[in-house]
């Protein structure tokens, strides 16, 4: 599907406020569905559908990956989050966010910070908490699947990365169950570098 073609639909499911289905170039998993909640000119938002009718994380991908869309509504889904006392997330950024503007942000609405690195093909997922966010780089201290800490902090360009994921209920587990945090307690505002 051709890039504005993507763009095109990704709008029109925003404004009819409908499940769309994308699947991304960089992601070998297939497709994943859910509401487009924010389009700036580089990132899509979605409220992540999970099993059908559950809504779960916020994802923020790069349009530029994105090569498919297809509308993947029905009237059941709407009537599963109305039986289930669900409703579809806000949110908000300018138009010209950039990696940088989204990282913060995530790091600002949930304790541990999730973003993909996409290399080759794949996306590698990093979990953990956002330490600082300088001028062309993250500073993100790694939390493993097995809920321990890594030793050290780890930086990465914000050009590596591919998407940015914010609560759900695996960091939800993560953040609840995980070993707590070695540093001296939550990062300072000044330190996210704000």
């Amino acid at each position: 599907m051709r890039p504005k073609k993507v763009r095109k639909l990704l709008a029109e499911a925003l404004k009819a406020h409908r499940v769309a289905r994308v699947w991304r170039d960089l992601d070998d998993s297939g497709f994943t569905d859910g509401f487009i909640i924010e389009l700036t000119s580089d990132w899509v938002v979605m409220h992540v559908l999970d099993d059908g009718v559950y809504l779960d994380s916020l994802l923020m991908m790069r349009v530029r990956d994105i090569s498919t869309v297809i509308d993947g509504h029905h009237g059941y889904i709407d009537r599963a989050l109305r039986g289930l006392g669900q409703s579809v997330a806000e949110f908000a950024c300018p138009e010209d966010a950039t990696v940088r503007d989204l990282v913060v942000a995530s790091a600002d609405l949930h304790p541990l910070s999730a973003f993909a690195l996409g290399d080759e093909g794949e996306e590698q997922l990093m979990v953990g908490r956002l330490v600082k966010a300088g001028k062309n780089r993250v500073w993100h201290h790694f939390l493993r699947p097995d809920g321990t800490w890594a030793a050290d902090v780890d930086r990465w360009r914000y050009e590596q990365i591919s998407s940015i994921q914010i609560g759900g209920r695996y960091l939800e587990a993560l953040a609840q169950f995980g070993d707590p945090y070695p540093g001296d307690g939550p990062v300072a505002a000044p330190e996210l570098g704000r």
